[in-house]
């Protein structure tokens, strides 16, 4: 029965969307026709691609679906079981294989999601005895890991390496220590300085552990990653493969005991179905891609530096962001649902990052930018979103 206390509950949700909706600003989960390249099909016209996590320019790319139906072919749609179970095949076991061979690990595991993946690793590896030590700014799956968990949570402020000292040195007594922080920001686009992370705990004795959602393919000369590109050795690497590796999934890389114990422990792993072999396929098509062709990085670089700086020419505020993932800041939540509305009217697409997703009075319009795109995706993108700003008196 939804009861009083359930209505107030919901209201706080609703009351937004509702609004949002009623004064036809509401933009989100919008029906695509076609793979998210630099332009995309939407309601039967073609919108610029602002805000897609395909960082690499890989999805849609034709030697991914042909091993995607070659897979599909032999082992069908789904495996029905969980990977303990009958839900493993070769192809799970040589894409783990590679990914502990890419990161420079003892083993790998899969999971069904990169969200699964920090779920299933912190609630395993932390236990009551550990004290877990997470950024302020951390992905809500990193925070849910860490409710799931038995362990004590302590946040640091973003980034600051006085703060997590501190936090370290205070629990100098505690039996297990876990530290855990993304290597790129998703709402920030802000790189956590591992390195330094990384010295703290090697020196307070804790476990290190970093979300490389947003830096795999994109970062460090191999595109490990955050912590490749900073020479630092994290414990256990998390990773997807929703983003530069254009399929479905998620990884933990780390030691041979590590993985083992996870693989038998975390809750998220032993009930979960295993992901299909025709996704493990795709992913495995666009691993040998990635490393096989490292100018698509060179160009995501190349593309982002170009826009990052007509965004500055322009007078916005990208937020410090150093990576693909630019934020831009606009203060208040229906300005931001408002413009994103009207630009996609204009033919561009990119989506706006409220609170609850991020702090309030921080809205943001959330870009990112693809190897996928050429100049005149840019200019398009950059003229598109100047006189959206404008209009709203973001800039003069």
């Amino acid at each position: 029965m939804i009861t009083e206390a359930y209505r107030n509950t919901f209201a706080g949700v609703l009351d937004w969307v509702d609004l949002a909706k009623n004064n036809g600003l509401y933009s989100y989960e919008q029906p695509f026709d076609s793979a998210p390249l630099a332009t995309s099909s939407l309601d039967g016209r073609m919108v610029t691609m602002l805000t897609t996590s395909n960082y690499l320019g890989l999805a849609g790319h034709p030697e991914i679906i042909a091993a995607m139906k070659a897979a599909l072919d032999q082992y069908g749609p789904s495996a029905c079981g969980a990977r303990l179970n009958n839900g493993t095949t070769s192809l799970h076991l040589q894409l783990e294989q590679e990914l502990a061979e890419w990161m420079g690990t003892e083993s790998a595991l899969l999971f069904s999601s990169g969200y699964m993946a920090n779920l299933g690793a912190i609630s395993a590896l932390c236990d009551s005895d550990t004290v877990i030590i997470t950024d302020q700014f951390n992905h809500m799956s990193i925070l849910d890991g860490c409710r799931l968990a038995e362990g004590s949570v302590k946040i640091f402020a973003h980034n600051s390496m006085e703060k997590l000292e501190y936090v370290l040195k205070r629990q100098a007594g505690a039996a297990k220590k876990f530290v855990v922080v993304d290597g790129v920001y998703s709402m920030d686009g802000e790189i956590a300085p591992l390195d330094e992370i990384h010295s703290l705990t090697e020196q307070y004795g804790a476990l290190l552990m970093v979300d490389e959602a947003h830096g795999v393919g994109v970062l460090g000369d191999t595109g490990c990653g955050a912590f490749e590109h900073l020479g630092a050795r994290p414990d256990v690497v998390m990773g997807t493969f929703s983003k530069s590796l254009a399929g479905v999934g998620g990884f933990i890389a780390a030691s041979a005991d590590v993985i083992q114990f996870v693989r038998h422990s975390a809750h998220a792993y032993l009930f979960n179905a295993s992901p299909p072999a025709v996704t493990i396929a795709g992913v495995l098509k666009a691993l040998e891609l990635l490393r096989a062709e490292p100018e698509r990085q060179e160009k995501l670089w190349v593309n982002t530096a170009q826009f990052r700086a007509g965004l500055l020419n322009l007078g916005l505020e990208v937020m410090g962001s150093v990576t693909p993932v630019v934020p831009i800041h606009i203060g208040d939540d229906m300005t931001a649902l408002r413009m994103t509305k009207e630009m996609l009217d204009d033919g561009l697409y990119v989506a706006a990052a409220i609170f609850p997703a991020v702090p309030k009075g921080s809205s943001r319009l959330r870009a990112t930018v693809t190897a996928a795109m050429d100049d005149e995706d840019i200019d398009r993108a950059l003229d598109i979103l100047g006189s959206a700003a404008k209009r709203h008196g973001i800039i003069g």
